[in-house]
């Protein structure tokens, strides 16, 4: 089955169900394609089967993990290596986390098929006359005027394509490493194997007084900056920014937990 669906900064993804990839149609550049694990693709097919609907936990477990049986700590994790894939692991606008329920699909993101389809050429205009040829004293006045004029347009284009990268940064491959300590599962994430390591081992070296919280955090690091993605017992998610400190640190896990 093939579904479509644009991205927070409108590239167009083409989902295929039945081979686990995803082709995404960017606004500059060539075609990204990515093949997803099998438990991240049945996710995302649920939820594209019925789009706004809401899916229960129980529901995506079986219909994910169709062949095994697996804890509820699966389905947050390839929750979350889904959202990164998609662009949407900061404010979960895509995939939308439903307090105590499941999850649904931002209905707002899809793509009709005949939207996914290339529209046809245009039909060739008849040609506009000839205007007159401007006259030796107007010519450098105009080309002054045309090159400014691309000069701009350029400059624009190139402050566009700045923004739209600095804010749309998704992370197609990710590596994590589990921290269990008591009923709190710390998840230290990175780009590749030693970044994730590094994270695990200052996590653990803060020794930190976690006895009575509970919940499953998703903790990456960016420059000096901590990023911490929090799935509560009730369900509800949070992201908070601070920097890594024992004290910042157990205060972000307790708000984590609300605490």
């Amino acid at each position: 089955m093939i579904y479509n669906f644009r991205l927070k900064n409108s590239d167009l993804v083409e989902f295929n169900s039945e081979h686990c990839k995803i082709i995404i149609s960017k606004n500059q550049g060539e075609p990204e394609e990515l093949t997803l694990a099998r438990a991240e693709s049945r996710i995302l097919e649920l939820l594209l089967m019925e789009p706004g609907a809401i899916c229960s936990r129980e529901a995506i477990l079986e219909f994910a993990w169709d062949d095994r049986v697996v804890s509820a700590g699966s389905l947050n994790q390839s929750i979350f290596m889904l959202r990164n894939v998609l662009g949407d692991g900061k404010d979960h606008e895509i995939v939308i986390t439903v307090p105590r329920r499941g999850y649904r699909f931002n209905s707002d993101h899809m793509v009709a098929p005949s939207e996914a389809v290339e529209a046809p050429l245009d039909e060739p205009q008849q040609a506009s006359p000839v205007a007159p040829a401007p006259s030796p004293d107007n010519r450098q006045g105009i080309g002054t005027a045309v090159i400014l004029g691309y000069l701009a347009a350029t400059v624009f284009a190139v402050l566009s394509i700045w923004r739209l990268v600095a804010w749309y940064e998704p992370t197609r491959e990710l590596h994590v490493a589990v921290i269990k300590q008591g009923e709190l599962s710390i998840s230290a994430v990175g780009k590749n194997e030693q970044e994730v390591n590094t994270l695990k081992t200052d996590i653990s070296n803060l020794n930190l007084p976690t006895e009575n919280i509970k919940g499953e955090v998703f903790i990456s690091r960016k420059g000096s900056r901590m990023n911490m993605s929090c799935i509560r017992t009730t369900g509800h998610t949070y992201n908070f920014e601070f920097q890594l400190q024992n004290e910042q640190l157990i205060n972000m896990l307790k708000k984590c937990a609300g605490e």
